[in-house]
């Protein structure tokens, strides 16, 4: 991930980052499905699945208590 990512999703507001968070947990369970049934020949999606994951909920508790 980039520097300008993580700028990026500063910047968004807190409810497009809820619905990506969402997106993101979604597809994280989607990928470890196929990986479980071998479809899933690139498992280095599940770390970079976690660290955006992670980044989003960081920028939200940040958010949170400068309210």
């Amino acid at each position: 991930m980039k520097k300008t990512d993580k700028i990026s999703y500063q910047q968004k507001p807190k409810e497009e980052l809820q619905k990506e968070l969402l997106n993101l947990s979604k597809q994280l369970v989607e990928n470890r499905a196929k990986h479980r049934l071998g479809n899933l020949k690139d498992t280095s999606v599940f770390k970079k699945l976690k660290y955006q994951i992670s980044l989003i909920k960081t920028v939200l508790s940040k958010n949170q208590k400068n309210v």
